[in-house]
């Protein structure tokens, strides 16, 4: 499903070289649950940011769903993209516009038509349950309801795939145990594959498949 094979990463910058990733590898089967732990700039972020093509490694490759990102050309890349959702731990939505606006923007930006969208919209609200809130602006909503709408826009193109990114870091506990939870759920309704990162060794032993 998902192999990182021997990955090596570097990023320079004024305070010299900062070596990312040395020599990682990690094989996620379908359907995993599988966490990454490490501390703040342990380079969690940059392996999972290789799956999805955002980053590239310097050296060694990086096998999806078959698929060799190195040997892709960009229309490929973005297709490929289209079934890998993201979730951050800042949540990247629009605080000045609706729920729903937020949640229906994968599908506004490919043009799709109100029916689809509408439709669709609905039954990720029920998942995460936030039907009520459609209205409501993102920037009332509270952090575990602002990671809730981040988890139904990354379902609304029915991915193979999510990639967790610290999804729970900026969370109380109350919050962050009903977010993994979620995470949990779609990966066994919709047997979604999920990679999380996570700085706390506890919750990734409680919720991952594998580490």
């Amino acid at each position: 499903m998902i192999k990182v094979e021997h990955a090596n990463k570097t990023f320079s910058g004024k305070y010299g070289t900062v070596h990312a990733l040395q020599d990682v590898s990690i094989h996620v089967e379908k359907g995993d649950i599988y966490g990454i732990i490490g501390f703040s700039g342990a380079g969690k972020s940059t392996l999972i940011r290789l799956v999805n093509g955002l980053e590239t490694p310097d050296t060694g490759n990086v096998i999806v769903q078959g698929e060799n990102l190195g040997n892709l050309k960009k229309t490929q890349l973005r297709k490929l993209r289209r079934k890998i959702g993201m979730v951050f731990q800042q949540f990247n939505l629009l605080e000045s516009k609706t729920v729903y606006h937020n949640i229906a923007l994968p599908l506004i930006l490919e043009k799709a038509p109100k029916e689809e969208i509408d439709k669709k919209v609905k039954e990720v609200l029920r998942f995460v349950e936030l039907e009520d809130k459609k209205d409501v602006y993102v920037s009332q909503l509270s952090g575990g309801q602002k990671q809730r709408v981040a988890i139904a826009r990354a379902l609304m193109q029915k991915p193979d795939i999510i990639l967790a990114d610290e999804p729970v870091a900026s969370l109380d506990p109350y919050s962050a145990e009903q977010i993994t939870d979620i995470l949990v759920q779609l990966n066994r309704q919709y047997n979604i594959t999920v990679i999380m990162n996570s700085h706390s060794v506890e919750l990734a032993l409680k919720k991952s498949d594998r580490i």
